[in-house]
């Protein structure tokens, strides 16, 4: 996540002030903020960002919208909308610039810090698709995730767990977070069962890494990880007690 250049197109100086804020406090770097969208445009050749977060409505001449389609048509860096509830005509033609996502203002930080990677990751597989996960994987077996520009090689005994994130799935490890390009459904579905369990409709867990069980709750490092109650059964039937 860190060194990922984020430019910011907003004329409401609050709200600009808020998202820096936020995205500073998820890792990334703002590399400029601008409330119009000429003078986001002139600046992008130089600032290099690797994604923009563009208003709907802006201060200059020209829309969020124009902007979009000048973006696109001169730099192909993936952008995201940040609008308030938008008419119905001004969605349907902002869908035409194709972005990557919208937010809605006001912006909570676990959104958009799902919403910046998932746009990170889409954006890398339309140039660079990756394969999907092999059948048949042992827990000595690796997989390659996606990490901004390269493909990363990860033992499959050193993930700790695989948290859903929309249609993706998270995978955490000692080292880090990576997004998979696919279902937590296919992940449990091809992840070897005698070591990962799926314990919660979102979470899918290395049996090894558990190391304590609270109430509703496993803990894993630091890691509260929520207890299904249609998962519990299963769950307490694969661990061993004195």
């Amino acid at each position: 996540m860190g060194g990922i250049k984020i430019l910011l197109v907003e004329d409401d100086w609050i709200i600009a002030k808020e998202i820096t804020l936020s995205l500073n406090d998820l890792g990334f770097e703002v590399v400029g903020n601008f409330d119009a969208g000429e003078d986001a445009l002139k600046k992008i050749p130089e600032l290099k960002p690797d994604i923009v977060l563009l208003d709907i409505g802006l201060s200059g001449e020209m829309t969020g919208i124009d902007t979009a389609r000048e973006i696109k048509r001169q730099y192909q860096v993936p952008f995201i909308f940040l609008t308030a509830l938008a008419d119905s005509t001004t969605i349907e033609q902002a869908k035409l610039t194709e972005p990557y996502a919208y937010l809605v203002k006001p912006v909570k930080a676990e959104t958009l810090y799902s919403t910046i990677e998932i746009t990170l990751h889409n954006a890398a597989q339309r140039k660079d698709p990756t394969p999907p996960l092999k059948e048949g994987l042992t827990i000595d077996d690796s997989i390659f995730v996606k990490t901004k520009n390269r493909l990363e090689k990860i033992l499959l005994r050193d993930i700790r767990w695989v948290e859903a994130s929309d249609i993706y799935a998270l995978v955490c490890t000692a080292t880090g977070t990576y997004l998979l390009n696919t279902s937590l459904k296919a992940v449990e579905e091809k992840f070897p069962a005698t070591c990962f369990l799926r314990v919660h409709r979102s979470y899918i867990v290395n049996l090894d890494k558990i190391e304590a069980i609270e109430e509703d709750d496993l803990v894993i490092t630091d890691q509260r990880i929520p207890i299904g109650k249609t998962y519990r059964e299963k769950l307490m039937s694969r661990l061993s007690f004195l």
